[in-house]
């Protein structure tokens, strides 16, 4: 039996957004721009923080992007200057348990 293939091709990438139209119009149009093979509005999600220096706490939504590792700088530099925030979360790990087919699918997205 094949196992899944450890490779660091494919990322996870997140952001969040204030507002679930945001979140949507964004994870649409990195899908048709073709920086991402898949993104997935979560939410709302009740984030807390600190924010120059004071605790808050926000509703927001979650966009989970698929992506190839080659796309990275390229999707996170177009989400960053789409986003409505001074300092956009952006997180990306790689995806290590992948799946031929899906990892296949991701990196053809291109």
């Amino acid at each position: 039996m094949a196992t899944s293939p450890t490779t660091d091709d494919v990322l996870v990438a997140w952001t969040t957004l204030p507002s679930k139209e945001e979140a949507e119009t964004l994870a649409a149009a990195a899908v048709a721009a073709r920086l991402a093979a898949c993104a997935q509005v979560e939410g709302p999600l009740r984030s807390h923080f600190i924010w120059e220096g004071v605790a808050q706490a926000e509703e927001e939504f979650r966009v989970t992007f698929k992506l190839a590792a080659a796309q990275e700088a390229a999707l996170r530099t177009w989400v960053h200057g789409r986003h409505p925030y001074a300092v956009p979360q952006w997180l990306a790990v790689p995806a290590t348990r992948v799946s031929p087919a899906y990892q296949a699918w991701v990196l053809g997205i291109r």
